[in-house]
């Protein structure tokens, strides 16, 4: 008995290489998308709480695609994008995107995104949409009133109203070089501001419907507009380019992770059991334990809080004290609870507080204490389902 600690340490020592050299071979798997059978990983379900990689041909006229995940529909906020670029132009004949780990037994949605370079006539086609929605939008936010030029909206409320319909119209597009539109300066916010502050007349009419020889004040007031609308053109323009990239093609399918049997974390270990004085004169004990642990996470999506968990176990043999001998409720063993966080990937160190009992009156009643416990112990995964491998 001895020995056990010096014994165990060395079990978790080789234990803990071993786990190394498992996990130092894990290997990405490829999960191939067939593009003319809309299928993906050949309908099978997709593998959880593990990295993959996602492949498929890559027609010569694509420069890039897109991957977009949902999780259970589109509806809701893309869970993961992710981009791959044709790199220099080079005659690759397949693309890969590395997909994050997803949650077992849930429904996915992956949208594929397929870009090609966009024609002149297109991106001419695209020039003019974008003028002619951001000229619609600007006047129909101001009106006349009184002697002065109102904005329906105010000009932090228009610009980013502007940004949307550029945003909208360049749905399509992809600039070639990555680049993404990221907004109007603040030159056009002081030039609507601008706006505002002037003094014009005290009829009440909208811009639209004014002809330019109505008065000298509403041409001004044309004029102010018009440069409104020029400036907007001109920064939305600057984004464009000659080598643009436009949707060819976007497929959609809807898939589901396999489902991961359940598991039950087991503990071995050593125990340290503190019950009283100093480092003069320390009262411990020491016993090798067992038990389970339940973690507070899924360590593949909450790292440092999945490592955490509750435990909960017996001391395997009774404990003895100041030549009193204890045992516990219920099993008649020294029962332990404890917060525990993993190490190493296969040991976990406890600390919590251990439960015992004895008969120290010598009348026959069962009297209980708490004292401190504290140790480490090898974690053994044991699977609810052993026809599923289930990977880490």
């Amino acid at each position: 008995m001895k020995n056990l600690p010096l014994l165990f340490l060395l079990f978790l020592s080789v234990g803990a290489f071993l786990n190394n050299e498992i996990h130092s071979q894990d290997l990405v798997r490829d999960i191939p998308f067939d593009i003319l059978k809309n299928q993906l990983y050949g309908g099978a379900n997709l593998p959880a709480e593990e990295p993959f990689r996602v492949s498929g041909e890559l027609p010569q006229e694509i420069k890039r695609v897109e991957l977009i995940v949902y999780e259970k529909s589109e509806k809701k906020d893309p869970l993961l994008s992710r981009v791959f670029v044709r790199p220099f132009n080079m005659m690759a004949e397949r693309f890969e995107i590395q997909i994050d780990p997803l949650h077992d037994n849930k429904q996915y949605v992956f949208r594929f995104l397929y870009f090609k370079d966009a024609t002149p006539e297109q991106l001419r086609a695209l020039q003019l949409s974008l003028d002619a929605n951001l000229e619609a939008v600007i006047r129909a936010n101001y009106i006349f009133r009184k002697n002065r030029i109102i904005g329906q909206q105010s000009a932090k409320s228009l610009q980013k109203t502007l940004e949307e319909v550029v945003h909208q119209g360049l749905s399509d597009f992809r600039h070639a070089g990555g680049r993404s539109f990221t907004g109007f300066s603040s030159i056009l916010t002081a030039k609507m501001r601008q706006i505002e502050r002037e003094s014009l007349s005290n009829a009440r009419f909208n811009i639209i419907s004014k002809s330019k020889n109505e008065s000298q004040r509403v041409g001004y007031a044309e004029r102010l507009i018009s440069e409104l609308i020029q400036l907007a053109q001109s920064e939305a323009t600057q984004y464009l380019s000659d080598n643009m990239l436009i949707i060819a093609e976007e497929r959609t399918i809807i898939t589901r992770t396999e489902k991961l049997p359940g598991v039950l974390p087991i503990n071995i270990g050593y125990g340290f059991v503190y019950w009283e004085g100093d480092f003069s004169n320390l009262v411990y004990n020491t016993a090798p334990y067992a038990g389970i642990s339940i973690p507070l996470a899924n360590r593949t999506f909450a790292r440092y809080l999945g490592d955490a968990s509750l435990s909960v176990g017996v001391m395997l043999r009774d404990l003895e004290f100041s030549g009193t001998k204890y045992s516990g409720p219920v099993v008649n063993l020294p029962i332990y609870a404890a917060l525990g966080y993993k190490i190493f990937r296969v040991a976990r160190f406890n600390l919590g507080a251990t439960l015992l009992s004895s008969d120290a009156n010598g009348n026959g009643s069962t009297q209980l204490n708490a004292a401190v416990f504290t140790g480490i112990s090898l974690e053994l995964n044991v699977w609810a389902g052993f026809d599923k491998k289930r990977r880490r």
